[in-house]
């Protein structure tokens, strides 16, 4: 293309311009780095750590599918399949379209990053760490297929799109989200609601025994199934003639201590531990699949003789422990053997019977182990067991009383000592301890006259 220019002095300049068509190849457009441009090496270490990352993830995968419990566990294994479905694309990509670019690889390693972070969230809420184990290699992997990705994203400028960022980005939203909901927004919004009720209501006698009816009735007020696994009814009586107590300081604030009236509160005429007498136990358990499912009511009922002649009063109280819906792996025995119901049912009974020594007096032990909600949570989290003794003797107490204690196998072994194992099970796993008293006391009233 010539320009012809026209000076004020009469004169002319013409400057040429090559025409942009002619240029040879202007019309081909920049070169797009593809997987071929990798060196064969490059590429044969890209396509080895893929295949693992992808091995590994469609296995989990696999055996997630045989641990879902609800639509967000579900969406683990959805996840976990599209992450071992992208490695998969990426060794096909590499193998056999060479012409293709970056993209799918380096996906398939951004998506293995997030899934040895979700790893390690679920380390960090785990009571005893896996770094040494599961979740080191699962933070390794990260490690390698971060290299990748800043490896890879040098050549993927030109092939990267809004649709595909939106799609790369999608898949540790929803991770994030359900890992959210699964971990913090059902453990704080499903706590058990229990309504606890009793009373002790006189029926008719028979001479100078009064005929009591002990009603118990509980509630979930909750939108949650709750399973039961332990409850305990006691009845004790106090006997007539025993001395008053004056309030002095002292006298009062030994009854107000940290365990509050599980050691007897303060009364005028004390009613405490060493003068009462059991005249009533009953309790259930979780090993006979005990549960309140939303909105419903269970009530139970007996009724207990009381000698209107000795006793002067008379105390119901009602525990239960209630935790929101889990699967249950096993419900076993606590001491050597372990026993579990499911394997040896006779066994099971006959050791949940033996009277074992605890905290310096004797119990009845048992303990149920939680399945996992998922195979990460199966791998890292140390499977959270519940273990319940029922203190038939404790010295400065009135028994029968539930003592349950949250942690792993390993913790439970000396549950004082381990009371963070203890909190952290426990926050992860929502439940509570519920309970109710009512006393009567004989009166004249209630006896009929002999005829």
């Amino acid at each position: 293309m010539d320009i012809k220019i026209e000076t004020p002095f009469g004169g002319s300049a013409r400057i040429t311009k090559p025409d942009r068509e002619s240029s040879p190849g202007g019309d081909e457009p920049p070169h797009t780095f593809t997987v071929g441009d990798l060196r064969p090496r490059v590429r044969a270490l890209l396509v080895l750590c893929i295949a693992i990352d992808g091995t590994i993830v469609l296995w989990l995968a696999a055996k997630n599918a045989t641990l879902t419990q609800n639509a967000w566990d579900l969406l683990g294994t959805a996840l976990l399949l599209a992450i071992g479905i992208t490695c998969a694309l990426a060794i096909g990509v590499i193998v056999k379209y060479r012409h293709s670019s970056v993209l799918t690889p380096l996906a398939s390693q951004v998506f293995v990053i997030c899934l040895a972070a979700y790893v390690w969230l679920l380390d960090l809420r785990s009571p005893a760490s896996q770094i040494g184990g599961v979740t080191g290699v699962a933070l390794a992997l990260g490690a390698v297929a971060l290299c990748w990705v800043l490896y890879l994203s040098r050549y993927a400028a030109g092939a990267l799109t809004r649709t595909g960022i939106a799609v790369v980005a999608l898949f540790p939203l929803i991770g994030l989200v359900q890992f959210w909901i699964q971990n913090e927004y059902m453990t704080h919004s499903s706590l058990p609601l229990i309504d606890v009720q009793t009373e002790l209501t006189p029926v008719g006698s028979t001479g100078p025994i009064i005929h009591v009816l002990a009603k118990t009735t509980y509630h979930n007020r909750g939108s949650f199934r709750v399973d039961v696994p332990a409850t305990l009814t006691r009845v004790v009586v106090y006997p007539k003639g025993t001395p008053a107590e004056p309030p002095t300081p002292e006298n009062v604030a030994g009854h107000l201590n940290a365990l509050g009236s599980q050691f007897g509160d303060y009364r005028e005429t004390p009613a405490m531990s060493a003068q009462a007498r059991l005249i009533y136990a009953g309790s259930s358990g979780g090993a006979g699949g005990a549960f309140l499912a939303p909105g419903s009511t269970n009530q139970g009922s007996t009724i207990i003789d009381i000698d209107s002649r000795t006793v002067r009063l008379a105390v119901i109280k009602v525990t239960l422990i209630a935790v929101t819906h889990r699967s249950v792996k096993e419900t076993r025995t606590c001491y050597p053997p372990q026993v579990a119901l499911g394997e040896d049912v006779i066994g099971f009974l006959r050791e949940s019977t033996l009277v074992h020594d605890f905290l310096g007096g004797k119990a009845l032990c048992t303990e149920t182990q939680f399945a996992s909600r998922g195979v990460i949570e199966e791998l890292v989290s140390d499977h959270p067991v519940l273990r319940i003794f029922t203190m038939v003797y404790a010295s400065g107490a009135t028994t029968p009383i539930l003592l349950p204690f949250f942690g792993t196998q390993e913790s439970l072994d000396n549950p004082l000592s381990s009371t963070k194992a203890s909190t952290i099970i426990e926050n992860a796993n929502p439940s509570g301890m519920f309970g109710s008293s009512a006393e009567y006391a004989p009166s004249d009233a209630d006896v009929r006259p002999s005829p």
